[in-house]
C-alpha cells in the first residue's frame, strides 16, 4: 500500500528565525555536557511561544479566557484547504474575494508567498477584518497563515485576531508553506499543553488525501 505524502509545514528553529520586534529570539543554553564529563548532554531553551509556527489561545488578547491548554485537539486534526495566492504581487490584507470555493473544512491556511523569508520583514500579507469574519460565518474553526500575524505588523488593535478569537477560531500563524501547492489536505498541528500560556510551539504537517499525490 501507497503511503500518503507528508509536507513538513514547520519552519525550524534556531538562533537566525525571524521573530516578531519585541519577541525573545530562539535560544539554546547547555546545562550539561558529556565533553565536561557530565552523565549527558542537558540543554535549556529560551523563546516567546509566538517564535515559529505556532498556536494563539484566546488568552493571548483576553486575560480571563482560555490557555493554549485548553485548546480543543480536534481542532488542529483534520482537513484542511490551502488558499494559495503567493502568485499575487500585493501587500494589502487579504479580503473575502480570497474565497473563491462555495464550501470549505473547518480549517483554512492561507499560502502569502513563495518562499519563506531568512529575516523579519514587515510587509507580510495580513487577513483582514472582513475575511475573518466572513470565515467565521462559514463556520472555520482554524485559520492559518505562512505570515508573522494575521494582522499587520504596525497594528496595535489586533482586529483580526480579535474577532477569530471571540468566534472561537483557533490561528495558526508563522507556517512555512514554500513548497505546499494549493488544495485539500489533511492537517496535523497539535500545540503543547502549557497551562496559563497564552501560545504554543506547533509541530505543523499536511498530509495527501490520497496516495497519489
Amino acid at each position: 500500500m501507497q503511503k500518503r505524502r507528508i509536507w513538513d509545514i514547520t519552519p525550524p528553529l534556531d538562533a537566525g528565525t525571524p521573530v516578531f520586534p519585541g519577541d525573545t529570539p530562539f535560544a539554546v543554553r547547555w546545562i550539561s555536557r558529556l565533553e565536561e564529563g557530565a552523565g549527558a548532554n542537558v540543554s535549556e531553551i529560551t523563546l516567546t511561544p509566538h517564535d515559529g509556527a505556532h498556536a494563539d489561545a484566546p488568552l493571548h488578547l483576553d486575560s480571563s479566557a482560555d490557555d493554549v491548554a485548553s485548546l480543543r485537539l480536534e481542532t488542529f486534526i483534520g482537513r484542511a484547504l490551502v488558499i494559495d495566492l503567493s502568485h499575487e504581487a500585493s501587500s494589502d490584507a487579504i479580503g473575502p474575494e480570497a474565497l473563491t470555493a462555495n464550501t470549505f473544512p473547518a480549517r483554512i491556511l492561507f499560502k502569502t508567498r513563495a518562499k519563506r523569508p531568512a529575516a523579519w520583514t514587515p510587509d507580510f500579507r495580513a487577513l483582514s477584518p472582513a475575511l475573518i469574519r466572513r470565515l467565521a460565518e462559514e463556520g472555520v474553526a482554524l485559520v492559518g497563515t505562512d505570515a508573522p500575524s494575521v494582522d499587520p505588523a504596525e497594528s496595535e488593535l489586533l482586529v483580526s485576531h480579535r474577532i477569530a478569537l471571540a468566534n472561537r477560531m483557533t490561528i495558526l500563524e508563522n507556517l512555512d508553506l514554500s513548497d505546499v501547492p494549493g488544495g485539500e489536505y489533511e492537517l496535523i498541528a497539535l500545540p503543547l499543553p502549557l497551562k496559563g500560556v497564552e501560545a504554543s510551539p506547533v509541530r505543523a504537517i499536511l498530509r495527501s488525501l490520497s496516495s497519489r499525490i
